[in-house]
């Protein structure tokens, strides 16, 4: 119970409160928390084991920490202890990747990745936004039990939680290297006891950091109930907002560092089928690299193509255009979502001069073999750029694809549209 977990961690903070406070300042702390601290072993308790607390219990919490707020180094022990106290149950019952594991209310899940990041010199195994050499290894994510369906859980200061907790956040435990033949074993391993031997890649965009691209690669996983391997491919971003041009540059450089680890996974971990969902910059990787590579002549033995999804491509439109035919004799299917409420893209345009792939509007993209799905008509948030794992009706379109192969005439709340190009499909408006 979180309230009880307070408690505990003022108990075990408050030696090291005479440390910082003395005289009046102390005594004046010492009542106020003492009467806070009644209010809180007042409050109404859940009346069913699991359940939430009631919202009096918790502004009762959020009157504790405001004191200790206002003292910054005991806030942060505070909030330390806090964190280390909320010991939960096991999850269970969700589909799961292979080598998911159940702990404190969360399951963690293995992400299998590689990174042309640079490392930090000391353990453990962390990347920057600079270039590096291409590395391979596994990182572990959890997702919480009552994680929401196109949700990165993270900690709110109004919760009285400011870093991530296994039982509430989606969180990377931990990344470990390891050298290319063993990442092949491992997934190997990984894939072993599965009727289908499937690879799902996830290829981030600009302004991600490793951790967040470890998150998602996992969150996407769980929530398409992928039953396969997760893997993550992680470009040097910077990880800035200012920083858009570095993230072009390094995009285009990884492109040969991709063709090798696809080459990897295709030929080396067993996998039969090989899934990608790149986004946004992540589409330049992807695209540059299959538009130089001919995946389909690796011969006897190696892994194919299957779902390729370009997810609100930031690639020049004109230039997609001219890459599509080589990506598309690759793959079992191509899938391309688009948004004309996509800001992102549009200073992405406004800063090339040309239009994105991933904008749709009167310069839509259809290409012979894509099937383009314009998601205007969602709300997809403030920038409507993440839809691809954000929301709910994109994640369960990509549900229908990946586990059942159904074309968009036949996966729920898709309205075909024609163009001039052939024909593409837009999202219906719920209504009601």
């Amino acid at each position: 119970m979180e309230s009880h977990a307070l408690v505990s961690a003022v108990a075990r903070v408050w030696p090291r409160v005479p440390e910082l406070l003395a005289g009046e300042d102390l005594e004046r702390f010492e009542s106020d928390v003492l009467v806070r601290l009644r209010a809180l072993e007042s409050a109404p308790a859940p009346t069913i084991p699991g359940m939430r607390e009631p919202a009096r219990a918790a502004t009762a919490r959020r009157d504790v920490a405001a004191l200790f707020a206002e003292h910054p180094p005991l806030y942060a022990q505070l909030t330390e202890e806090f964190e280390s106290l909320l010991i939960g149950v096991e999850r269970s019952g969700a589909p799961s990747p292979p080598g998911a594991l159940p702990y404190l209310r969360s399951l963690v899940i293995p992400v299998l990745f590689a990174t042309d990041r640079a490392a930090e010199p000391r353990p453990p195994a962390r990347f920057t936004g600079d270039r590096g050499e291409l590395t391979y290894g596994k990182a572990v994510v959890g997702i919480p039990d009552d994680h929401r369906m196109g949700a990165v859980e993270k900690p709110r200061p109004w919760r009285l939680r400011f870093r991530r907790t296994a039982d509430r956040d989606v969180l990377l435990a931990s990344a470990t290297t390891l050298p290319r033949p063993d990442f092949a074993d491992t997934a190997r391993a990984l894939l072993s006891d599965l009727s289908r031997k499937q690879v799902l890649v996830f290829v981030h965009g600009y302004n991600v950091g490793f951790g967040a691209a470890a998150m998602r690669a996992a969150q996407i996983a769980y929530d398409l109930g992928f039953a396969g391997v997760p893997m993550l491919y992680s470009w040097p971003s910077r990880g800035s907002v200012l920083s858009y041009p570095e993230d072009e540059n390094n995009a285009r450089w990884s492109v040969e560092h991709f063709r090798k680890f696809l080459r990897c996974v295709l030929t080396e971990s067993g996998a039969e089928e090989v899934h990608v969902v790149a986004h946004s910059m992540g589409n330049r990787v992807l695209t540059e690299a299959l538009a130089g590579f001919d995946t389909t002549s690796l011969g006897r033995g190696a892994g194919r193509l299957g779902h390729l999804v370009f997810a609100a491509p930031d690639v020049d439109a004109a230039v997609f255009r001219q890459l599509a035919p080589a990506v598309v004799r690759q793959a079992r299917t191509c899938t391309l979502y688009a948004s004309s409420r996509d800001r992102a893209l549009k200073l992405s345009r406004k800063l090339a001069g040309y239009p994105r792939a991933g904008q749709s509007g009167e310069g839509t993209v259809v290409v012979k073999g894509i099937d383009t799905i314009d998601a205007t008509a969602l709300d997809t948030g403030l920038m409507s750029h993440s839809y691809v794992g954000d929301h709910t009706s994109v994640l369960s379109d990509l549900f229908f694809l990946l586990h059942h192969g159904r074309p968009p005439s036949e996966r729920f709340g898709l309205s075909a549209v024609e163009h001039a190009d052939g024909t593409y499909w837009t999202f219906r408006a719920l209504r009601g």
